[in-house]
């Protein structure tokens, strides 16, 4: 019976693989055919993207804080760090496509009343890029999360994130409850498409036709140099291949209820997740 249940569960595996894949290659056609209808309209220049060998000042900042290093179990991670040490901690992730300047208003916003720092993710910005994709397992972000946290020398941190590190926050919420005071975010749990038209996806993703977000023009060259750099984007994709194969989405690991004060952020007009899907968290939560 343990044979036959092995068998079933790597079938299941292998069915679960090829109807992602299919997926894939469906919207991977779709977006072949953009692609090449946009390069035959817009000509070369459509696929360049502006070398860029010095980092915009923005990024040199020092309203916004200190970079630093530190070197955790396997890999060293790059943040930006304010305020005073003495302080509560609170910890920024931030989520994908994105690095530490995603928090550049809150590091100085909270740097007052508390010692803020926002971490480069694996992957990300000038902490370490892991090639497999296994490495961007669930458990090894959230192993990230932890192990900063304590070589910062706290054992307990404000967690705020966004996006991909709000599905971090949550799992470190779940199963390492003590490491967190508060708990804040706004989450609810390839290549080549990024590179178009030297990388107008971040104008269009923050800046959009009325610029609402106030983004700024060198505010933007900040986000095109951090990704215009050589392997700057498959590691951050490789979270999305770790977590749509055949095991993750057959067999999710379950969440414990989060006991930690949580607070949700939305976007009333967020236009890919609608406004009701905050209130399903609260069966979550104790």
């Amino acid at each position: 019976m343990k044979l036959l249940e092995f068998v079933k569960q790597k079938v299941l595996e292998v069915a679960a693989r090829a109807a992602v894949l299919a997926i894939g290659l469906f919207y991977a056609a779709i977006a072949v055919v953009n692609l090449v209808f946009k390069r035959l309209r817009y000509g070369s220049d459509f696929l360049k993207v502006k070398e860029r060998s010095l980092p915009p000042l923005c990024l040199q900042d020092t309203a916004y804080g200190r970079h630093a290093f530190l070197r955790l179990k396997d890999l060293k991670i790059h943040y930006v760090e304010n305020g005073d040490r003495s302080k509560p901690l609170m910890l920024f992730v931030h989520g994908f496509p994105e690095f530490w300047f995603s928090w550049r208003h809150q590091l100085k916003h909270f740097s007052s009343t508390h010692w803020v720092v926002a971490m480069d993710m694996r992957g990300y910005g000038d902490s370490d890029k892991p090639t497999s994709i296994a490495e961007y397992k669930i458990e090894n972000l959230v192993k990230d999360v932890c192990e900063l946290i304590k070589a910062l020398g706290r054992n307990k941190c404000t967690l705020v994130a966004h996006d991909w590190g709000g599905v971090v926050a949550w799992a470190v919420a779940a199963h390492f409850p003590d490491m967190v005071r508060f708990h804040v975010s706004n989450s609810l749990h390839p290549e080549i498409l990024f590179h178009t038209e030297d990388l107008a996806c971040f104008k269009r993703m923050f800046g959009g036709v009325d610029n609402k977000m106030n983004v700024s023009e060198e505010d933007l060259e900040g986000y095109k140099y951090t990704f215009s750099r050589k392997g700057a984007w498959s590691p951050p994709i490789n979270y999305y291949r770790c977590a749509l194969s055949g095991k993750a989405i057959l067999a999710p690991a379950p969440l414990p209820t989060i006991t930690v004060p949580t607070l949700m952020i939305w976007g009333e007009n967020d236009v890919a997740l609608d406004k009701e899907l905050p209130e399903l968290t609260r069966e979550f939560c104790e």
